[in-house]
């Protein structure tokens, strides 16, 4: 049975316009999907799904898709695209710590910035593996530690249950959760993108980024006047960019 996500957690990842962010992954969306090799048939479960930028392109690839995502906001977006498209993608509600699977149900998991932010990583890394089949395929993304990751600090953003997501980047930490049971490679990636401004940057960011629009709407006029502040201060360019690591899997 399917278990609805409820609290802070689940919140902080709906109500925001993350389809705006989305649209600019969309190049790592196709990586990711490239990178899973799918065929017509294969079985594909997208985790953390959000709006589904990996799960519809698996599913135009001739996939049998599934995503699952803790956001009922995000998933209902979802829904709409895969409807306007005629895209058979099965959305589903639930937790990356619990996915509600069966053992070796999928031919090709995948992640794009998505289960990295769940809470207990072990657990995660151990559901990851469990629904994936002998000789199936995982693909996960990764954000590194960069400026961007300082400006959080700078600004005094915090984030219910912290879990740490930038440590899936490190190589010694993806091989503890993951190396026992996936033969793996990482590659790494770059990521940017470009407003006419630093103000225009500055809206979309704060607007589409679901952690840190929920924690900007929770904070006090003087933290979110002095959050801003540093934000726009970073983001003055007009441009952010990031660089990324992509975790390839192959299960033994």
């Amino acid at each position: 049975m399917l278990r609805r996500v409820s609290g802070s957690v689940a919140d902080a990842w709906s109500g925001a316009s993350y389809e705006r962010i989305a649209e600019t992954f969309a190049s790592i969306h196709d990586r990711v999907v490239e990178l899973l090799g799918i065929e017509p048939g294969t079985r594909v479960l997208d985790v953390a799904c959000g709006t589904g930028g990996v799960a519809l392109r698996a599913a135009r690839a001739g996939g049998d898709v599934v995503g699952i995502d803790i956001s009922a906001d995000q998933l209902a977006k979802a829904r709409r695209a895969a409807d306007a498209e005629g895209l058979r993608v099965r959305l589903d509600e639930g937790d990356c710590q619990e996915l509600p699977y069966r053992e070796a149900e999928f031919d090709a998991v995948a992640s794009a910035f998505g289960a990295i932010f769940a809470a207990d990583h072990e657990r995660t890394a151990g559901e990851l593996a469990r629904v994936c089949r002998p000789g199936g395929r995982l693909v996960l993304t990764a954000w590194e530690d960069d400026d961007w990751s300082a400006v959080h600090a700078k600004a005094g953003r915090t984030f219910p249950g912290d879990s740490g997501a930038r440590e899936w980047a490190k190589e010694e930490h993806v091989r503890a959760l993951l190396g026992d049971v996936f033969d793996l490679d990482l590659q790494r990636g770059g990521w940017r993108m470009e407003a006419a401004s630093g103000d225009e940057l500055w809206e979309v960011v704060s607007t589409s980024m679901p952690p840190l629009r929920a924690w900007l709407a929770a904070a006090d006029e003087a933290t979110r006047t002095h959050a801003e502040h540093v934000y726009r201060d970073f983001l003055a360019s007009g441009v952010l960019e990031r660089q990324y690591i992509v975790v390839l899997g192959a299960r033994r």
